[in-house]
């Protein structure tokens, strides 16, 4: 008789959370997160559609040097989330997250409420916004008027400091543009 492998599946509820599957729960979460609200999300669904693409290419296809895309940031929000329950189960009740009608969360139902928090505030903020508020448009440029310069208070520090003919001959020179080959040229 043979023997048929049990196939363990990494969201079971007596799977222990460790620091060696931690980043394999997160990939789990993030993924199952983005599919739930992707069945009911109506707005947004660009949004979600492109953030599934990028997660599904970082989570598959990402080399050690490459930057991580903005997809990603799922997976550590659900890093995060479970880094605080090392060493518990995922089907243990979490007593920081209640449901809507008062019940105790389990872990995994908690790391999928976050997800999804993220991911509404994420599509709020995507409905909310227009391509023309992310990047308005120039306005028509006004001419530029020209103000006459008041040069009081320069002229005023300067008085101040320079004191000799040769610092003042210096000075002038300089705001003239002269280069410093041609003072010693030119005679004070």
């Amino acid at each position: 008789m043979k023997e048929v492998k049990k196939k363990v599946r990494i969201l079971e509820d007596d799977v222990v959370i460790t620091l060696d599957n931690l980043q394999e729960l997160s990939k789990c979460f993030a993924v199952v997160g983005l599919k739930s609200i992707k069945k009911y999300a109506f707005s947004g669904m660009p949004k979600i559609e492109r953030l599934h693409k990028q997660l599904y290419q970082d989570i598959h296809y990402h080399k050690e040097l490459d930057i991580y895309s903005d997809a990603y940031d799922l997976v550590q929000e659900a890093s995060l989330f479970l880094y605080k329950f090392l060493g518990h189960r995922l089907g243990e009740l979490c007593k920081n997250s209640k449901s809507k009608s008062g019940n105790i969360d389990t872990i995994r139902t908690a790391c999928l409420r976050v997800i999804q928090t993220y991911l509404r505030k994420e599509l709020k903020y995507y409905t909310n916004t227009t391509d023309e508020e992310e990047y308005p448009e120039l306005e028509d440029e006004k001419p530029i008027t020209h103000e006459n310069e008041d040069f009081t208070k320069v002229k005023e520090i300067t008085n101040k400091i320079v004191q000799t003919e040769l610092e003042k001959h210096i000075l002038y020179y300089f705001y003239n543009g002269v280069a410093p080959k041609l003072k010693a040229i030119c005679s004070y």
